[in-house]
């Protein structure tokens, strides 16, 4: 018997499948045709999760899928997906169910990162965590107790909180959010502003070597982003915060700004309390929270053997 983990990205997705323990025993990556329609994506997952399959006969036992949102984690539907374009009211879990024979759960792909630091990463042993994302976009997930809270489905949003009123557009429609300032898409256009155009790798690359308007965008950067960390910090008086995601590659240009920044705005007890580290897991977070999901389903409340209510996705084959 075997779990299986799906981790879906708007430019690539990882499957993964494990033993009951949760040790993943192979994965592959491919990269997500978003331009084709969520038909398409979900036929090349499932073709990938067979392919694993041939060369470890086992059955499927459990299911858990990550994914960007708003999404609802009890029904196992995608609300909408900003960068998935076609994603809307789609009953994913619903999908992968019938496909494997198995109870499938959904939750945000983000808090699944959250849970893998929490409990596999960085976080192990500490009660009170808030994790970001810093990447394409941003995201956050809340683990208290060892657990995930989620509101009333997607708490957590720490990019689409305001930093800037009347900043620079965001695509929640919003303006001045963290994410419009400090993802690693914002980090590229506001260079591009200063003259250094390159993607924030590479303004990262250049920052490390000297140039001027590189590193002074990656200063903003820790700003805003410590800015964003202290506003969690206030609210949610974490014992951590781990800074996970792409754009934390550069973390050796970033902490410290960001760290000095909380400790400048945070409200002075809080600031003592917490601890500002990076991610430990990598690009292995989302599917490792994937694979916990598929492990402990019932947390999401995600029984999605029955039929849905906004129909069946209708599947290739």
């Amino acid at each position: 018997m075997s779990l299986l983990g799906i981790d879906i990205g708007g430019t690539k997705t990882v499957v993964a499948i494990a033993d009951d323990s949760g040790k993943i025993i192979a994965q592959s990556r491919l990269n997500t045709p978003r331009e084709q329609g969520p038909v398409a994506v979900l036929a090349e997952i499932e073709r990938s999760a067979r392919g694993l399959l041939t060369h470890h006969e086992s059955r499927i036992t459990s299911v858990g899928i990550g994914c960007g949102g708003p999404l609802d984690p009890e029904r196992g539907i995608i609300l909408t997906v900003p960068n998935l374009p076609g994603w809307e009211n789609l009953p994913l879990a619903d999908y992968f169910s019938k496909a494997f024979g198995a109870p499938a759960y959904l939750d945000n792909d983000v808090n699944l990162a959250a849970l893998a630091e929490a409990r596999k990463g960085a976080g192990v042993g500490i009660d009170h965590i808030a994790y970001f994302n810093i990447g394409t976009g941003i995201g956050g997930g809340i683990v208290i107790g060892g657990k995930l809270y989620r509101g009333c489905g997607n708490a957590g949003e720490f990019g689409h909180q305001i930093i800037v009123p009347d900043g620079p557009p965001c695509l929640c429609g919003k303006w001045g959010c963290l994410e419009s300032l400090a993802s690693g898409t914002s980090i590229a256009r506001r260079a591009s502003e200063s003259g250094f155009v390159g993607s924030a790798e590479e303004v990262a690359r250049a920052a490390r070597e000297g140039d001027s308007v590189a590193r002074r965008t990656m200063d903003e950067t820790a700003e805003y982003l410590g800015l964003g960390v202290a506003n969690v910090v206030n609210i949610l008086n974490p014992r951590m915060v781990i800074m996970g995601g792409g754009v934390m590659k550069a973390a050796d240009l970033l902490l410290d700004g960001i760290r000095r920044t909380v400790s400048d705005r945070a409200m002075t007890q809080l600031a003592n309390d917490v601890e500002i580290v990076p991610g430990v897991l990598g690009d292995q977070a989302g599917i490792t929270g994937a694979i916990l999901l598929a492990i402990e389903g019932s947390m999401s409340s995600c029984d999605s053997t029955g039929e849905s209510e906004v129909g069946i996705i209708r599947r290739e084959g």
